[in-house]
């Protein structure tokens, strides 16, 4: 069976091989660059990079979701041609899409740049439109075909192949003299030729090894206008999110804030897509979703599409919580210390971006049930909700207000979003999301901090408080607490690389102890991860 546990497992292995790999690569590349480049040449490149993912966002029509509700269904089903037949025209329409897109662009270029005051970097934006398309044919063939069909193999090779490529290619200019955003452009596009070429080759092996499925008798093909309107949906609803997303909010402070603090909101975001795209919840998603989508049509039905997703849900938090007690607790002397001293003024953002990933983590999972069980326009409404955030931004940016304002409206966004489709779901399906499950992961991850916070307090010889002898005193005890809190003197330095490692082991120690008391899994749960891993971690 093409979804079976077995099939699971070997996709898995795959995947967290490759993943493994391409993610120091990718770490490497992201630390080294901001280090590589001049601030102002920095934080045009975050802009161009943003410009890209708002780019392929656009031009994508939906094809992800179609392929990710379809392509399994086709797998299942189909016959070999007809599953051939419906992977090219997806890769036709991948680029056809692209293409047109980047011509637009093209023609747009110069009223885009002068916005932006970036006039002077004309043949930089106008070279990067080449990485637009042939990027977005790496990413849309991992996406839309390797992915539903458990090619995590195919998919993390394609991943380190450019990784490695784009970082030779950094290195051998480094030795050569200064490095140029005009440099890392060409080492861009020489990784993401050679990424997508291995993604194709992979996809055609892939077809070829499968020409002879018989398919299942009686089974029709869903025409094209029945999966429009699944695509339609989710591509309106994409729309609306790009308004208000981090890539869009880049944009808005370069406009108001400037290039240099455009730089540091563009390293937290690729901090924070580094950790996001590292964490069970989008490691995984990948993985899952075919297997999701398959559990729907096939037999299990809403009862075990509900059961995986939640599942799912809690392994994410369970993974995510200590890493945010840790970043909570390093303040900024993390981000000075991979920014190589670029970055020393910047509070606890970081911190207050990874809150993000908690609500975030579940919209994956909203959305997924919603597009399996024909629902998808409600992720319509829980865009269309989440744009309300967009005009108080605008005005408080434009008064000059720090990052905290983009950083708090994204966590706003996804919590309505997330509050629409939970409460629609509610009335119009089955699915009830594991509340209580996902507040205990959560008041682990704040038991944690709160421990840790007197753990590091006391290490760094901060923490002087008069005996509790009354209730005036403990009154004045707390204040103190609280108001070191609110001061951020809780980031006061801790003797680098080694401070850091020592904070995060008590981080991840003080959180799982908190967890055991907690408990946040359920006894199926339990032993169902128990068995996947053949070991009994929990």
């Amino acid at each position: 069976m093409p979804y079976s546990g077995a099939a699971l497992k070997v996709s898995a292995v795959h995947f967290f091989i490759g993943k493994g790999a391409s993610g120091l690569l990718n770490l490497g590349i992201l630390l080294w660059l901001v280090r590589l480049l001049p601030v102002a040449e920095y934080g045009v490149y975050v802009s161009l990079q943003a410009g890209m993912l708002l780019a392929l966002a656009v031009t994508s029509l939906g094809l992800p979701w179609m392929a990710a509700r379809y392509l399994p269904e086709f797998r299942l089903y189909a016959s070999g041609k007809q599953l051939t037949r419906f992977v090219w025209q997806v890769v036709a329409l991948i680029c056809l899409f692209a293409v047109a897109g980047a011509l637009l662009l093209f023609v747009a270029m110069p009223w885009l740049l002068e916005i932006l005051n970036f006039t002077q970097q004309t043949d930089v934006a106008r070279l990067y439109l080449l990485v637009l398309v042939i990027e977005g044919l790496r990413l849309n063939l991992q996406e839309c075909i390797l992915e539903p069909l458990l090619q995590q193999g195919q998919t993390q090779f394609s991943q380190v192949v450019r990784n490695l490529i784009l970082l030779l290619c950094l290195g051998i200019v480094a030795n050569q003299g200064t490095v140029h955003l005009n440099h890392v452009v060409l080492a861009e596009l020489a990784g993401s030729f050679l990424g997508a070429a291995v993604a194709l080759r992979g996809m055609h092996r892939y077809l070829c090894a499968h020409r002879k499925l018989s398919g299942k008798d009686g089974w029709q093909p869903p025409n094209w206008s029945e999966m429009w309107r699944t695509m339609r949906h989710m591509y309106i609803s994409l729309i609306v999110t790009l308004t208000y997303s981090p890539s869009a909010l880049i944009f808005l402070v370069q406009r108001f804030l400037g290039v240099e603090i455009t730089a540091l909101f563009g390293f937290l975001l690729n901090l924070y897509g580094q950790i996001c795209r590292y964490l069970p919840a989008f490691l995984l998603f990948g993985l899952i979703r075919p297997k999701l989508m398959a559990s729907y049509v096939g037999e299990g039905g809403m009862a075990q599409l509900a059961y995986n997703a939640n599942f799912m849900g809690k392994i994410s938090l369970f993974v995510l919580m200590p890493i945010l007690v840790f970043v909570w607790l390093s303040g900024g002397e993390l981000l000075s210390l991979l920014s190589g001293g670029k970055f020393t003024q910047s509070g606890y953002y970081l911190g207050g971006l990874l809150l993000t990933l908690i609500p975030f983590s579940q919209r994956q999972i909203l959305e997924t049930v919603a597009v399996a069980c024909g629902q998808s326009h409600l992720c319509f409404w829980g865009s269309v909700l989440g744009a309300l955030i967009l005009p108080p931004v605008y005005l408080l940016l434009e008064a000059g207000h720090s990052l905290w304002i983009p950083i708090l409206a994204i966590i706003a966004s996804q919590i309505l979003f997330n509050a629409t489709l939970t409460v629609a779901m509610g009335f119009t399906t089955t699915y009830r999301p594991d509340v209580v499950g996902n507040f205990k992961l959560i008041a682990a991850a704040l038991v944690g901090f709160i421990l840790g916070f007197f753990v590091k307090m006391t290490w760094t010889g901060r923490l002087f408080l008069q005996g509790a002898n009354s209730f005036d005193e403990f009154l004045q005890n707390f204040k103190k607490i609280f108001s070191m809190l609110l001061t951020q003197q809780i980031a006061v330095p801790i003797h680098g690389l080694l401070g850091l490692v020592i904070i995060a082991a008590f981080a991840l120690g003080l959180f799982l102890l908190a967890s055991l008391l907690f408990n946040p899994f359920r006894v199926d749960e339990r032993l169902s991860l128990n068995r996947l891993v053949k070991r009994k971690i929990l």
